[in-house]
């Protein structure tokens, strides 16, 4: 437990919580692996911040994820995966997507890495940012063949980031079968956004 983050003992609790619905204290306990005045902190604290409400059934203390809980629990998740078991490959990406974009736009500093960015609407994004052209750009690289719900899925999100943080989109194709397609699909989505399109 000593080598735990707060991040991931917040994580665990709401996550356990969220699959449970209505989780009983003493479960939360065994579940989070902590001891029981850990745990009391924990739970206060997340009580205060209005991700969990708990009610009293006699005896028993029990606790459900709020939507704001549920909210927080995306994000934890995000970022984790981000910090932890992800790493080396999200490096491998960045050193992937940094080489595809100097052999395409030339010999021009570019800083490519996965940050969280702000939205108007007040939720945070982990997306993939590049400096280009002197503008941070939203960063999605796309690899395949055909059109499908992936493809499509990825592309909405990144256009959604786009919408809520008014950060220009680049799109890298490094498959030129699917330009025409995923640029009437932006175009449809993006309605009027600032996207641009490079095949590699």
């Amino acid at each position: 437990m000593s080598n735990r983050t707060r991040i991931d003992i917040v994580e665990k609790i709401l996550d356990y919580i969220a699959r449970e619905e209505k989780a009983l204290k003493t479960h939360i306990l065994y579940a989070s692996n902590l001891n029981s005045s850990n745990l009391n902190r924990y739970l206060d604290w997340m009580e205060k911040l209005g991700l969990v409400e708990r009610f009293e059934d006699g005896r028993n203390i029990a606790y459900t994820i709020t939507p704001r809980g549920i909210e927080i629990l995306d994000k934890l998740k995000n970022i984790n995966d981000v910090l932890n078991g992800k790493r080396d490959l999200f490096r491998d990406e960045l050193v992937l997507h940094r080489d595809v974009l100097k052999k395409t736009m030339g010999s021009q500093e570019l800083t490519v890495a996965y940050r969280s960015v702000l939205g108007r609407t007040g939720l945070t994004y982990i997306h993939l940012t590049v400096r280009y052209r002197g503008l941070e750009h939203l960063l999605l690289s796309l690899n395949e063949t055909t059109v499908s719900q992936y493809l499509v899925r990825n592309l909405a999100y990144s256009l959604l980031v786009s919408a809520d943080t008014s950060m220009p989109l680049l799109i890298i194709l490094r498959n030129k079968r699917i330009q025409d397609v995923v640029a009437k699909l932006a175009s449809l989505i993006a309605s009027g956004r600032e996207v641009e399109i490079v095949a590699v």
